[in-house]
């Protein structure tokens, strides 16, 4: 078992049997991308202040998704994680959910993270954590979708109040978020920095999670534009 602050993922190969119907196909390959550790020094600071602004546009990010991706790509589900490389399969899978959420006519306000752990609660590997906001009203309607595209049945309610859904064997966690998620999804981002050649405290990091780090390839972590560093300067919030 790999226990996160939201939820618990699961290694246990129990997947869903039903293929996705309409599912894009995707390459198979070995493409090489940028490789880092942990999150740039301003990471926290920025996933943070778009949480914020979200709020202050009217969309704000209220719901949390946790997904075990190295497990569920490793079981060779029927779903878009049965892919060469998982930051192919991390752009895939995000704009699928970004396209489900703007053709419903809401806001695609989200920030994420793709985080690694190397041994914790004997998981090893990649998970994501994505979050975004969606009206109450989608939650059943979208963790049945996500269902679909991970391969994954909705299992039984953890019985937390946060818990919208959860997969059969919990490789995603689908959960109501209160706090600023940025918080949570910033945990990487480094504690201390060099200045003049010594460590000092990064003092753009506030949160008091900690993990997430170790080696990634591809991005590491995004925010949609409506509530990015650009709007935001457009419209004064920064």
């Amino acid at each position: 078992m790999f226990s996160m602050q939201d939820a618990t993922l699961s290694q246990c190969p129990e997947t869903l049997r039903n293929r996705p119907s309409g599912r894009p196909e995707f390459l198979v390959g070995q493409a090489l991308y940028p490789k880092t550790i942990n999150l740039p020094l301003d990471g926290e600071h920025r996933m943070v202040g778009a949480v914020k602004f979200a709020s202050h546009i009217g969309a704000p990010i209220c719901t949390l998704l946790s997904i075990n991706a190295a497990h569920i790509q490793r079981w060779g589900s029927d779903s878009v994680f049965d892919v060469g490389h998982l930051w192919d399969g991390h752009r895939d899978f995000l704009e699928l959910l970004r396209k489900w959420i703007t053709q419903r006519g809401i806001i695609w306000a989200c920030v994420w993270v793709r985080e690694y752990t190397g041994g914790k609660n004997d998981h090893h590997g990649e998970h994501w954590h994505i979050a975004w906001h969606l009206p109450p009203r989608y939650q059943d309607a979208l963790a049945s979708q996500i269902a679909v595209w991970t391969g994954e049945a909705i299992g039984p309610h953890d019985g937390k109040q946060k818990c919208i859904a959860r997969s059969i064997t919990g490789a995603w966690y689908l959960s109501r978020r209160e706090e600023n998620a940025g918080l949570y999804l910033g945990k990487a981002t480094p504690k201390t920095r060099l200045r003049y050649g010594k460590r000092v405290p990064n003092d753009l990091r506030t949160t008091r999670y900690h993990g997430g780090e170790g080696l990634i390839e591809g991005k590491r972590f995004g925010i949609s534009r409506i509530i990015g560093d650009t709007t935001q300067l457009r419209q004064g919030w920064k």
